[in-house]
């Protein structure tokens, strides 16, 4: 029995030396199975996160956006009113997380001030947004946004702005558009400067252009205002002025610094003469048709952006034209200041056109005066 005995024991102890001896690998089995799940669970995190990334870029920067608008502007591009539409579409762009897009269209592409003002009324989906003057609204019905291009009506730059931005008259003004009918919803200002008188032929002074025949726009306002001056106004498409001014159709026009330089009026009129007759902000205009097709919330973030590239604008217009007044000696252009008499004189004789077209709104003529005390 003893052999038996010692021979199951003998049994017993290999048994368990080789359990014991297979602990081992089976315990870095173990562990390695640990961390390949570890890796496989880092790698499956970090799948996640880009995937999350992902999403929210798509949501940030959808590859198509929902809107899209059309904007015309009459300057080329570097002007510093097609600047503004950039920032405005830059900002539009951003406030809608993409979602809405705004399209540039610079050099009168998408038509003239009058056929570009005729397709917001009509809302033909010609274009979506236009920047127009102030002072060209008058074939429209509009009357209170025409004081803003009324002859020597802001003393300033700074009294300008203090008037758009007031809420009785600028903020309110935006909504005339809409309340006589002219199916165009205003936006925001902009701001190019004052606007001055250039010439072909050489002139020492506001007296030298009496009679002559000067380009404006088509604009009944515009028109009244240069004939004050004693000269003749010509009614003509701005994309039709550089060759009237070289072919001797026109001997002048009139325009703020940043359009005579951007559009290259000096080649072929660089007399310029600081007037300073008109200091009238331009206006982005919306068709109603189009923005009636907006939600509230979209609404919004157009006038908002329109704000934020209103504020842009204020500040780069004033180192635009330090500037560009150097641009213009650069060019060889001829600069005529005016002399505070002649100032003083043009004052005088445009008050019968201040009056003319101020019937009826004689309150809001002495609030914006007030406005620049």
């Amino acid at each position: 029995m003893k052999k038996p005995l010692s021979l199951m024991l003998i049994a017993a102890m290999m048994l368990c030396l080789n359990g014991c001896g297979s602990g081992i690998p089976v315990k870095e089995s173990s562990e390695a199975s640990q961390k390949t799940k570890e890796a496989e669970a880092e790698a499956a995190q970090a799948t996640a996160e880009a995937a999350l990334a992902t999403t929210q870029a798509e949501r940030a920067t959808p590859s198509e956006p929902e809107i899209v608008l059309k904007y015309g502007e009459v300057n080329p591009e570097g002007n510093i009113d097609t600047r503004v539409a950039e920032k405005f579409a830059q900002y539009v762009y951003e406030l809608s997380d993409g979602r809405i897009k705004v399209d540039i269209y610079p050099g009168a592409v998408l038509g003239d001030e009058r056929t570009s003002l005729n397709s917001l009324k009509s809302g033909n989906g010609l274009l979506d947004l236009y920047r127009a003057n102030t002072n060209a609204l008058t074939g429209y019905g509009f009357r209170k946004l025409n004081l803003f291009g009324l002859p020597y009506i802001f003393q300033d730059r700074e009294g300008m702005w203090n008037v758009l931005e007031s809420e009785d008259l600028g903020r309110a003004f935006l909504s005339e558009g809409q309340e006589i009918g002219a199916n165009m919803v205003g936006l925001f200002y902009t701001d190019e400067g004052a606007r001055n008188i250039f010439t072909t032929e050489p002139i020492t002074g506001l007296a030298d252009i009496k009679n002559k025949r000067i380009r404006v726009p088509e604009s009944v306002l515009m028109m009244d205002t240069i004939s004050a001056l004693g000269a003749q106004p010509i009614p003509m498409r701005y994309e039709d002025l550089y060759n009237a001014l070289a072919n001797g159709d026109v001997e002048g026009a009139e325009n703020p610094i940043p359009a005579y330089l951007s559009n290259r009026f000096y080649d072929v009129a660089p007399y310029y003469l600081l007037s300073n007759h008109v200091f009238s902000p331009g206006i982005v205009m919306m068709s109603e048709r189009k923005w009636n097709t907006l939600s509230k919330e979209d609404q919004d973030i157009l006038r908002q952006a329109g704000q934020m590239a209103s504020e842009w604008n204020k500040t780069e217009i004033v180192a635009e034209e330090g500037r560009l007044k150097t641009e213009l000696i650069d060019r060889g252009v001829t600069v005529i200041p005016m002399s505070p008499e002649e100032e003083a004189e043009a004052r005088k004789v445009e008050e019968i056109v201040r009056v003319s077209f101020t019937p009826g709104l004689e309150q809001w003529l002495y609030r914006i005066i007030e406005l620049q005390k």
